[in-house]
């Protein structure tokens, strides 16, 4: 069973509260590290992780 405390309403939809700063999410918003619910700041803090949509040139790729 969902615990009712451990949610709220963001931006007019039921989702959960990050467990590290209180912050209300969507469930699109949110990430899960073990048993609790991050937001992407929390997360990135937590596990040091890091983006990777930084783009590299790849030569050889009908791309364009």
């Amino acid at each position: 069973m969902v615990d009712a405390s451990r949610l709220g309403v963001h931006q007019g939809q039921l989702g959960p509260i990050c467990d590290f700063c209180g912050a209300r999410l969507t469930f699109g918003q949110a990430l899960p590290i073990d048993e609790k619910w991050a937001c992407y700041e929390c997360y990135r803090e937590l596990t040091g992780a890091e983006s990777s949509v930084d783009g590299k040139q790849v030569e050889g790729l009908p791309i364009d």
